[in-house]
């Protein structure tokens, strides 16, 4: 059954150089790419705030900026995460390049970068629709408490995570049958972490160690039907002596079904409850914590993905190759969350850092719209390493650069000047050498995480 709702006109508010939707971490970092390289841009985000998964969801640290001793990703994210470490909100000392982030701090440190960079902030404003001029982009449209207004640009930046404009406009998308499961990410106060300081170190080839203690005996629990399906479960001090964030929680969904994904959230809360009765009162170092946040909403690790110019894949993740059109650089291994067990997928650490290609974000067919994040096109295995937060920062440079690019010399998206766009991102520090591509040896492939015992 459908209705017919009247036609309204919808006014025009403002136009702009490049519009990005979305102020995840691809996005915020591609907003302020677009504006310093002269691009009058706009950054349309749904919360009050901008940070994404690392700061609506708590998602930390953030992965990662090395690899074997080499930093990888640099320029504007690094900028970012070393402004957040000056405000006593990161640490970017850890040789492995994860970064533990203060959410909170991040989403001042990341909001200050913006606004010092010249980009227009509109919060509280959810992309609805888009507007096209044949095969052009020509406005988005937004909902909010004004209604719906239209924006205009010559360049337009999807960085929702789900496609959302990618699909508005009319470009092919695709979806497994599959997702990686959605997380419910939460930080306790009370924790004894003294006791759980074994737990505490750098991660090592990217994997970040779990106790075999509590996976142990939540497997068991699992076993017997008093918990449901978990990952890890990863621990990290946040930050100050007592307090600790925790990715523990895992269930199957999809976050572009808003029906299937309101069940998932309501019941990711009531497994947080039941989760930290477990905690206190199966082991010592929990037994007087108690909830300090949740996040906002539940992580997510994929829905839609474009199909683009170029899918990355297992092999050129792997194997790199020396992409000319290389705008990132991704390292993490491939880790592909199970949505129906306890366990990891694919678990493969590659020997080196690896090429993301300028084609994996750009639609078939696309004029004047690029993407940036976990929406880019990619195959199951490659998604699983390139979907990381750091690498997504590093696509939205990237994004943003190539969109004022082809605001200010018309370039369209599917015929770039690679060599420009290279040598404008050099210029703002990005790391994007792409011909020193070596033979990196055979992957480390395991079954499971790393997982250590107390002292």
């Amino acid at each position: 059954m459908s209705i017919s709702a009247p036609e309204r006109a919808v006014p025009v508010a403002d136009a702009y150089d490049v519009i990005v939707c979305g102020g995840g971490p691809a996005g915020l970092i591609a907003a302020v790419a677009a504006a310093r390289n002269g691009a009058k841009t706009l950054l349309i985000e749904r919360y009050g705030f901008v940070g994404g998964m690392a700061t609506s969801a708590l998602v930390t640290p953030i992965s990662e900026f090395r690899h074997f001793g080499k930093q990888h990703i640099a320029g504007i994210p690094l900028e970012l995460m070393r402004k957040a470490a000056a405000m006593g909100g990161a640490n970017v000392s850890l040789e492995s390049g994860n970064y533990p982030v203060n959410d909170e701090i991040m989403k001042l440190a990341a909001q200050r970068l913006l606004l010092e960079s010249g980009v227009t902030l509109l919060y509280h404003s959810w992309f609805s629709d888009c507007a096209m001029d044949g095969d052009r982009v020509s406005h988005v449209i937004v909902q909010n408490k004004a209604g719906r207004v239209a924006y205009a640009a010559k360049v337009f930046v999807d960085c929702t995570g789900d496609a959302d404009l990618v699909r508005a406009a009319g470009f092919p998308t695709t979806k497994g049958d599959v997702l990686q499961p959605a997380t419910l990410w939460f930080q306790l106060g009370g924790v004894d972490t003294k006791a759980l300081d074994y737990l505490f170190g750098d991660a090592v080839d990217g994997m970040l160690p779990v106790s075999n203690t509590i996976r142990s005996r939540l497997l068991e629990l699992n076993e017997q039907g008093e918990i449901p399906i978990f990952g890890g479960p990863w621990i990290n001090r946040f930050f100050r002596d007592g307090m600790v964030s925790i990715n523990l929680l895992r269930e199957a969904t999809d976050a572009s079904d808003p029906e299937w994904f309101t069940k998932t959230e309501c019941s990711l809360r009531e497994t947080l409850q039941l989760v930290i009765d477990i905690l206190r009162r199966e082991f010592p170092a929990f037994r007087d914590c108690w909830l300090a946040k949740s996040g906002i909403q539940a992580g997510v690790r994929e829905t839609y993905h474009i199909v683009g110019l170029y899918e990355l894949q297992k092999d050129d993740i792997l194997v790199p190759k020396a992409f000319p059109d290389t705008i990132a650089k991704g390292a993490h291994v491939i880790d592909i969350h199970a949505s129906d067990s306890n366990e990891q997928n694919d678990l493969v650490i590659p020997r080196q850092e690896y090429n993301v290609p300028f084609r994996c974000l750009v639609p078939q067919g696309s004029i004047n719209l690029v993407t940036a994040g976990r929406c880019l096109s990619a195959d199951g295995p490659g998604f699983g390493s390139v979907r990381v937060m750091a690498t997504c920062m590093a696509m939205g440079q990237g994004a943003g650069t190539a969109a004022a690019l082809s605001s200010r010399h018309g370039y369209s998206m599917s015929d770039m000047d690679f060599g420009q766009l290279r040598e404008t991102l050099i210029a703002q520090g990005a790391v994007v050498d792409f011909d020193n591509v070596i033979n990196p040896g055979e992957p480390i492939e395991l079954s499971v995480y790393p997982a250590v015992n107390a002292a």
